[in-house]
């Protein structure tokens, strides 16, 4: 009776080791396959507690470059509708200083003032430029031009802008951090629409514009300061942006830190468990050959 009992211990101990070897030998194959440690939320509870964590923040973060790869786009366009609007002043100063010398005919003048009408079209067309749909003067406003155009009944150069009043933000920090994106349109172009409907008057009516360049520079340094603002903040963005993407490697790896194997290690591991196997199955021949065949394999 102590024989059989020795016997059926061992039986159960060898079937036992065997059955954990199998699935020891199963879980390191899965590893290799897949070059994941964690296959299941029990294989590491705290580490699946910190890789969500880290991919919540890996998808806020892509979140914000995004944003920020909006915002670059929105300030390009600004920056590139200054530039035109510099050059536009620049020209509409030329024409008052030539025709402000007393030796322009009537003529002169007045073809003159057809061209700083069509300047201050231009200008108007500028302040109401689009990106996506979204007026980038305008408070990122869809819909309806922010600006009235010259040719509307209802232009007003002393109010020629019907948008928004309030910049627009976007958040660019995970600490609630913005960057401001707009200036509102009447701030940036107000003074040179007056300063060009002025010149623009002045020539029809006959007149010198002796008095409206004094007003053309200044309306054109405000273009400058505005422009020199768009590309302050379009270079903080893009720097901002720089940092977002080595915060999104970061978390990746650490993520990989924590979910992926070392697959030498992996290999090694898996191939020590099936020479264990092995070795066991050998060590089993020594039991009843029913034993055996029972854990055929």
């Amino acid at each position: 009776m102590i024989g059989r009992v020795t016997q059926s211990s061992m039986a159960r101990d060898f079937l036992g080791h065997v059955q954990s070897l199998q699935a020891r030998s199963a879980q390191a194959q899965n590893h290799v396959q897949t070059q994941k440690r964690i296959l299941a939320p029990s294989d590491d509870p705290g580490g699946v507690a910190r890789a969500t964590r880290l991919r919540s923040e890996d998808a806020d973060l892509r979140a914000l470059h995004e944003t920020v790869g909006f915002g670059l786009s929105v300030l390009g366009a600004q920056d590139g509708a200054l530039g035109e609007a510099s050059s536009l002043l620049t020209r509409a100063r030329e024409i008052a200083a030539q025709t402000a010398n007393g030796l322009t005919t009537p003529a002169q003048k007045q073809a003159a003032a057809a061209e700083v009408a069509e300047i201050e079209r231009s200008l108007i067309t500028l302040g109401n430029t689009t990106i996506g749909g979204r007026h980038v003067f305008g408070g990122l406003a869809t819909g309806d031009a922010p600006f009235v155009s010259l040719d509307d009944v209802a232009f007003d150069a002393n109010n020629p802008y019907g948008g928004p009043t309030d910049p627009f933000s976007v958040r660019t920090g995970q600490d609630g951090a913005t960057t401001r994106l707009t200036t509102p349109g009447d701030e940036v172009f107000g003074d040179s629409i007056l300063a060009l409907e002025n010149l623009r008057q002045t020539l029809l009516a006959g007149n010198a514009p002796t008095a409206e360049l004094d007003a053309l520079a200044t309306a054109a340094d405000g273009l400058s300061l505005e422009h020199a603002s768009v590309g302050a903040r379009s270079r903080a963005l893009a720097d901002r942006g720089q940092e977002i993407l080595g915060s999104i490697q970061t978390a990746r790896e650490e993520i990989g830190e924590i979910e992926d194997v070392d697959l030498v290690e992996a290999i090694l591991d898996l191939q020590r468990l099936q020479s264990a196997l092995e070795a066991t199955l050998v060590s089993g021949q020594t039991l009843q050959q029913s034993i055996v065949d029972y854990v055929r394999l």
